[in-house]
């Protein structure tokens, strides 16, 4: 089917304007009770609908039909540059089982999905602004972001060590760009978590754990990795280098994808196992493992997995135990095994012949 964009928009263009603009002044929720919507971000880049695919592809091909605008249940698509779609989420969100615009896009500017499709299509990633947020500015205890993300991509953390008050977490990796915590969102005038838009969307289909860990094997098997953690069946994080430095880098930066991941490692000695218990990693893959981190591991409660189990870990040179190994080796107590790393690592990094 064929739609000349021209024809169409000149003779439609001015009555679906009218038609966005009594919706942007609507301020009562079904004429019952006033409500206060959240205002407009200012976006660096727009959002386009699910099965889209990008910012090209539905500029090339959208006529300004409006069809999925007005078979969107939630109110989140609307006329932008030109009439071409584009979405907002200040009288709704996109709900993760509709599919309603990829099923009425007669041009091919969204392309039909399903709704099991639609889970793993990344349209952007929210932002969280700390000026705006009511737990960050006035301490005020608010779970809506969190209770309302479809894909448990926000968590509330304690904001220090010594507050009680929780602000959002957010995963980027998890987040779809639905809109729900914007939408959602209390704080007022402007919500205090946004969606940014992906030019090209992002579509992240998982895979079975077994997969997903071959995958990190193969990285490290090949050298472009040294330690990788798989979260929810796929790759999630990884970091390269010697000896216990990559795993330090994870567990120091990326605490929020060590927690409840499986780690897939190189060398796992009892001093790398510390740093995988204390990170909260629940299995532990080796190609080479001592059998003293496997006691350790098994005893906090994490599977231990490995190619090779060996008697110690040795030195580089072959000479003798490893360094790192040597130094927890009469520790038990996780929090000391990592204070001795740590004090060892700087000590080995302040030896180590400056580069000229």
């Amino acid at each position: 089917m064929k739609i000349g964009r021209r024809n169409f928009i000149g003779t439609t263009g001015m009555a679906f304007s009218a038609i966005a603009v009594k919706a942007d002044e609507k301020i009562t929720d079904g004429g019952l009770a006033a409500v206060s919507l959240p205002g407009k971000p200012k976006r660096k880049r727009k959002i386009v609908p699910p099965g889209s695919k990008s910012h090209a592809n539905l500029e090339m091909k959208c006529v300004g039909c409006q069809l999925c605008v007005q078979a969107c249940p939630s109110h989140v698509l609307r006329a932008g540059k030109n009439l071409q779609v584009e979405m907002g989420f200040e009288h709704g969100y996109c709900r993760i089982e509709c599919t309603r615009c990829s099923e009425v896009c007669p041009t091919g500017a969204i392309v039909k999905i399903t709704a099991e499709q639609k889970k793993n299509i990344h349209l952007g990633h929210a932002v969280w602004k700390s000026d705006l947020c009511l737990a960050s500015k006035e301490g005020v205890s608010c779970t809506v972001c969190e209770r309302h993300c479809p894909v448990d991509a926000i968590k509330l953390l304690a904001k220090d060590e010594k507050s009680t008050v929780k602000i959002p977490k957010l995963d980027k990796q998890k987040c779809i760009g639905c809109g729900a915590c914007e939408n959602l969102c209390p704080a007022r005038p402007m919500p205090a978590i946004f969606v940014s838009g992906y030019i090209k969307h992002r579509e992240v289909v998982k895979q079975s754990a077994s997969v997903a860990i071959e995958e990190a094997e193969s990285l490290i098997d090949s050298g472009k990795a040294a330690a990788v953690l798989v979260k929810d069946d796929m790759i999630v994080a990884s970091e390269n280098g010697r000896g216990v430095a990559p795993l330090l880098r994870l567990y120091d930066t990326k605490p929020e994808h060590f927690m409840g991941s499986t780690l897939v490692d190189k060398v796992i000695g009892r001093a790398a196992a510390s740093i995988a218990v204390a990170g909260g990693a629940k299995c532990v893959y080796a190609s080479v493992m001592s059998e003293g981190a496997e006691k350790f591991l098994l005893s906090h409660g994490v599977k231990a997995v490995a190619k090779v189990m060996t008697a110690e870990i040795e030195n580089r040179t072959k000479t003798g135990i490893c360094p790192f190994e040597n130094a927890v080796k009469d520790i038990d107590d996780v929090d000391a095994m990592l204070s001795a790393i740590r004090d060892l690592s700087a000590k080995l990094n302040s030896n180590a012949p400056k580069s000229k």
